[in-house]
Order: C-alpha cells, then sequence, then structure tokens
C-alpha cells in the first residue's frame, strides 16, 4: 500500500517549531544529538530557541570521531559557546567502533584507539570526555550505535527522556523506514520512536528537504559548517553534500576528494588575491575578478 504526504497547512519551520514545543511540554530530560552537520545544526538553534523561552538547560551529545574536518570542529565551538548559557555539553572522545568502508582488509577501525596514538589525527579538543569511567556504561570500542543508545538511558537516569535527532526522511530510505515503519511511538507522534525503557527519539525536521536547511540559514543568518561552503564551491551537488563519518560511503564513492578540492580552491583563490595585490603596487593593470575567475575555472576542471 503506498504511503502518501497529507499536507497539513503550515510551513515546515512552523511545524518544527510545535513538535518541540510538544516535547519541551511532555520531556523532563531533553538532549540534542548533535554532529555539526547542516540538519543537526538547525535541528540546536531551533531546540535552543525554545530551551532559551523556557528557561531549561538541554544536553548535547557530540561523539568526535577523530578524523574530521577542523571546519567541522571549529563549528562545533562556535555552536557550543552560542548556546553555553543553556546546554550541558558532552564532547566524547572515546575508543568508539566505526564501520570502515574504504578497506577491504579493515571492516572497522577505532576512533580515539588509545593503543595508536601515534596515528591519532589530532588531539582531543580542551574539555572532551577522555576518561573512559567517565560514563559507567562504556565499554572499550564499543560500538557507536551501541554507545548512542546507552548514553540516553544514562542521561534520563530513568526519566522521561527525549533526543532531538535532526534526520530527514529525504536523505535516504534507511532514515525514510526509520520514521514510517511499524515501530512503537510516544502516543500518535508519528515523528517519534521509542528506544527503550523511557528513552525516545524525536525528529522534528524530519519532513524538510534539503532547500528547506538552506532557506532556514539564509534567512536567519545563523551559524552554519563552512565545510558546505566548500563542497559548493568544488561542484558537489546540493543533495550529495553531507558530513558524514569518517571512511564511510562517501567516501567511498569519492564524495571526500571532491571537498578536498574545495580546500585547494581555497588556496587557489588566496594565492590569486596575494598576486594581484602585488601586480597592482607595482602599477600593472590585471583582468576583472570575473575574467580570473573564469580562468582559473577552465583551469582546475
Amino acid at each position: 500500500m503506498a504511503i502518501v504526504k497529507k499536507p497539513i497547512g503550515i510551513d515546515v519551520l512552523q511545524a518544527a517549531r510545535e513538535r518541540i514545543r510538544y516535547t519541551f511540554d511532555h520531556f523532563e530530560a531533553i538532549y540534542v544529538s548533535f554532529s555539526a552537520g547542516k540538519d543537526s545544526s538547525v535541528m540546536m538553534h531551533l531546540v535552543m530557541d525554545e530551551a532559551r523561552r523556557r528557561g531549561r538547560r538541554v544536553g548535547i551529545l557530540l561523539i568526535d570521531l577523530e578524523a574530521q574536518y577542523q571546519l567541522t570542529i571549529k563549528h562545533a565551538e562556535e555552536m557550543m559557546q552560542m548556546y553555553a548559557d543553556c546546554i550541558d555539553p558532552y564532547w566524547v572522545c572515546l575508543p568508539i567502533k566505526l564501520r570502515n568502508a574504504v578497506s577491504n582488509y579493515q571492516p572497522v577501525w577505532c576512533a580515539w584507539d588509545p593503543d595508536k596514538k601515534a596515528d591519532w589525527v589530532r588531539s582531543p579538543p580542551k574539555g572532551a570526555i577522555t576518561d573512559p569511567d567517565f560514563f559507567d556504561f562504556f565499554e572499550d570500542r564499543m560500538e557507536f550505535e551501541e554507545f548512542i543508545d546507552e548514553f540516553g538511558h544514562w542521561y534520563g537516569d530513568g526519566e522521561a527522556t527525549a533526543c532531538f535527532v535532526g534526520i530527514r526522511t529525504t536523505e535516504s530510505l534507511n532514515r525514510w523506514r526509520a520514521l514510517t515503519g511499524d515501530h512503537h511511538r510516544f502516543g500518535d507522534r508519528k515523528w517519534t520512536t521509542w528506544k527503550g525503557r523511557a528513552l525516545y527519539n524525536a525528529y522534528p525536521i524530519y519532513d524538510w528537504r534539503t532547500e528547506d536547511i538552506w532557506t532556514f540559514y539564509g534567512k536567519t543568518g545563523l551559524p552554519h559548517n563552512r565545510v558546505y561552503d566548500l563542497m559548493h564551491r568544488a561542484g558537489v551537488p546540493l543533495h550529495h553534500q553531507r558530513i558524514c563519518q569518517p571512511y564511510g560511503d562517501d567516501q567511498r564513492r569519492g564524495h571526500g576528494p571532491d571537498v578536498d578540492r574545495g580546500f585547494r580552491l581555497e588556496l587557489a583563490a588566496l594565492r590569486e588575491y596575494r598576486l594581484c595585490r602585488g601586480f597592482r603596487f607595482l602599477g600593472i593593470l590585471l583582468p576583472s575578478r570575473p575574467a580570473l575567475l573564469a580562468i582559473r575555472s577552465e583551469t582546475t576542471r
């Protein structure tokens, strides 16, 4: 039987705000699963707006997967500082196992492997949780998905707990199934799923399109992860611009190198700017900037 979308007479932003208000009304413990990607950042902005209205504190779970872009870390720090007055941050840098889609010989890899500190991509940020004993449920090299659920039970400590997750059904078939399948929910709210005991996931922006995400940033001017700007400059299609786990399926498909190309374009632009300044100082006339951009476009294809 086909599933048909039914309009409810309001835009997706208003619907998301109403879902967030409903969640605050019915749950004692609330936290946001934050990855510093475009969707989870919108989710955090919306939840923080409601938290400040109510004078409530909200937990922020950020599982740092070590091999992440510097701009992603910079954005995460910016968000934490922006909402420092109403959040309890949990920036986790613990040895957690992840799928490795780019190797046939090593199907899994471990972020922050304590036995391979010399090979770490970067050091944990100041204030991050690096002590395995911080959480009584943590087991060395536990699975990422297992940690996610156990954290929710730990955070709620038996109280009715909601985890805000910024996923959208248009992103993938698996995400669509996660919300439309036959799951136990909180009341009749189809944008929630039960995760066991007193824990529920809430997906207030599940029906947003990619265009809605960028419309939100454009109209509000709120911070977003600048890695997406590099993806755009590198020619990555709008619907392929994702911040995913290191060495995942997107890297295997080659989206990662596109971002690296974006960084190269940034460096090329900087060199071009410095060169132009030097020639102008010498009194040499140069082509207009549109012409320079056209030249650079041809040379970087």
